[in-house]
């Protein structure tokens, strides 16, 4: 089986320029939509985190961890805890959005296509990962 590892420097400046991306698209969406405190906030925000983990994250563990460095099996692993932390709070707080919508009488709402869409994901990775380990 063959791996391939991204170096250190790659992964640092991937976040980077993911980030600017992303901020940029939120900037001229914000623009267009006539917000322009959002339009200069969001992209502040978003590339602000990029900066401080790809600058810290030689210095910092959690700002390394932050910023998508997995060196080794230790911070693959925190990885996985941490995203399995979360997409359970975001499940959480999906269904009771979808409990609002359907108490309010909103069948077919974001919330239940949201949730639709989170089990369906789910038991198909359970399903892919079952059969590929």
């Amino acid at each position: 089986m063959s791996t391939t590892t991204r170096s250190p420097a790659h992964s640092r400046w991937s976040v980077l320029a993911t980030a600017c991306l992303i901020g940029t698209a939120m900037a001229v969406i914000a623009a267009v939509n006539g917000k322009v405190f959002l339009a200069v906030a969001m992209p502040v925000i978003v590339i602000g985190y990029a900066l401080a983990v790809t600058f810290l994250g030689r210095r910092s563990d959690i700002a390394a961890q932050l910023g998508g460095r997995e060196d080794d099996e230790r911070r693959r692993l925190i990885n996985l805890k941490a995203t399995s932390a979360s997409g359970a709070v975001m499940i959480i707080a999906t269904l009771a959005g979808c409990l609002v919508e359907l108490a309010r009488g909103d069948v077919g709402g974001p919330f239940t296509w949201l949730a639709a869409a989170g089990g369906v994901s789910y038991m198909a990775a359970a399903a892919y990962y079952t059969r590929r380990g």
